[in-house]
């Protein structure tokens, strides 16, 4: 059914190119392949000179974000970024529920809230920040 579909498809290609030999495609896979092993080989550096430095999330690194927002844990940064007006943010380590918080659009405010887990008594560990 794809073949039938798209017959057109085959027909231009085949108008513009010429079979090639079994050896030729070969070399072309090897060459292929190996510019795909630097292609990734360099990546991969960038990506560690990138944790080696320090910086891990750009857009923290960069100075994008306020420090209050960087505080925040993930789900209340996820509940922010996708505009959700009440929602329950529940911390969960292994299968232990460590603790809800509500949360609210019109009402939250980043400052007040890192302010609050920072001196929370109930909580010294300030699960609800990112530290």
């Amino acid at each position: 059914m794809f073949g039938y579909r798209f017959h057109f498809v085959r027909r231009f290609f085949r108008r513009f190119m010429k079979p090639m030999s079994v050896e030729e495609a070969e070399a072309k896979k090897a060459l292929l392949s190996k510019a795909y092993f630097g292609i990734s080989l360099v990546t991969f550096g960038s990506v560690l000179y990138q944790v080696k430095q320090g910086r891990l999330n750009w857009v923290e690194s960069k100075g994008l974000i306020p420090e209050d927002e960087t505080k925040l844990s993930p789900g209340f940064q996820y509940a922010r970024m996708l505009g959700i007006e009440k929602a329950t943010v529940i911390r969960i380590k292994g299968t232990n529920i460590l603790g809800t918080k509500e949360y609210d659009k019109e009402s939250f405010d980043p400052t007040q809230h890192v302010l609050e887990e920072e001196n929370s008594p109930k909580d010294p560990e300030r699960k609800f920040l990112k530290l």
